[in-house]
């Protein structure tokens, strides 16, 4: 597969990942969009493409600095959240800016310092599950109001237009980390290029309505993320890419679920 064709690849399933999530949220319940948004959607077309580019030792190698930059993205959700909580502009535009700005910032911050360390994969989960437990605890503080269900219907225009923006979002995302070293690489697939996609459509379509509680579904499920790295560690160089990421897949997929049946123990 040639260059265009992979980022044409790439676009695509971007596209329809997105617009299937971004119907849930605003259809079904932006807490079950942002639980879904835990699935390794975007880090997994990273991780894949990344693989099938540079090859799977080249991932590997990065992981534990890809587990522990997911406490990256939880920060990145927290910046996220706050700042659109107490950053106030009439307009939505502005709020959206500044909202994406702090939370670039978060991250990229965050990742340099991750970068930095000498991490395994045990020490990584370490660092993760520290800013997983302590994300848990600040969001029961601030809970989200749980807009359950928007009867909202869009064209199949606007649902293309708004998911294909999405697409080129995650491909220049997969395209960087695929061209940087190692851990780099593990730390921007971590990046929640499908969550921040998501954000975008409903910040600018509903304002503050419907995002504050898909970043909480996704701080929830992130979890999820662990298990996907763990088990592309081990797998993909005993199994291969594509036999590898369907049992990874499958894997992440059982979590989830047990983890959506336990929740209630969480929040």
């Amino acid at each position: 597969m040639n260059l265009i064709n992979l980022i044409l690849a790439k676009i695509l399933i971007s596209t329809l990942i997105v617009v299937l999530l971004a119907e849930i949220s605003t259809r079904i319940n932006p807490f079950f969009g942002g639980l879904l948004s835990g699935l390794p959607v975007g880090a997994g077309l990273s991780v894949y493409f990344i693989c099938y580019q540079k090859g799977i030792p080249f991932l590997v190698t990065g992981i534990p600095w890809g587990i522990s930059a997911l406490s990256s993205s939880i920060l990145f959700c927290l910046f996220y959240l706050m700042t659109g909580r107490y950053f106030k502009s009439g307009n939505n535009i502005i709020s959206l800016a500044f909202c994406s700005l702090m939370g670039f910032i978060s991250f990229y911050v965050s990742g340099y310092f991750i970068y930095k360390l000498d991490l395994n994969l045990l020490s990584a989960a370490a660092v993760f599950l520290t800013i997983f437990f302590i994300n848990i605890l600040i969001l029961k503080k601030i809970k989200a109001n749980q807009t359950i269900k928007i009867n909202k219907k869009n064209s199949i225009i606007k649902l293309l237009i708004r998911g294909l923006i999405a697409g080129i979002i995650i491909s220049m995302f997969t395209e960087i980390a695929s061209i940087a070293g190692s851990r780099w690489a593990g730390i921007l697939s971590s990046f929640p290029s499908t969550l921040f996609a998501l954000l975008l459509i409903l910040h600018f379509e509903e304002q503050n309505n419907l995002y504050p509680s898909v970043i909480y579904g996704f701080s929830f499920s992130i979890s999820t993320l662990l298990v996907f790295y763990i088990a592309c560690w081990y797998l993909l160089p005993k199994l291969g890419l594509n036999l590898g990421f369907i049992i990874v897949y499958l894997i992440s997929i059982s979590y989830l679920f047990l983890l959506n049946k336990s929740k209630d123990i969480f929040i």
